[in-house]
């Protein structure tokens, strides 16, 4: 086995769910409105809320429309 691959646990949540989904809640947005108010695929939300890799842009625009900075909701892997 290669002792220089980095192992990813994906048990671990790469996004607070909770906050994103009170605040796309709040806003009276569905995923799909959230999707086409942010100007990204619905695959991106989908993708997001599986811990799946995101571009920083796409999750950029998330934030800035349900207004929390990404750091705030969006947990990167170190």
């Amino acid at each position: 086995m290669n002792n220089n691959v980095k192992q990813i646990n994906n048990s671990e949540p790469k996004i607070n769910s909770q906050l994103f989904d009170k605040t796309r809640l709040q806003k009276g947005l569905s995923r799909m409105g959230l999707a086409l108010e942010a100007e990204v695929a619905p695959q991106t939300i989908n993708r997001l809320l599986q811990g799946k890799p995101t571009r920083p842009s796409n999750v950029k625009k998330v934030g800035e429309t349900l207004e929390i900075p990404a750091q705030d909701w969006y947990i990167k892997e170190l």
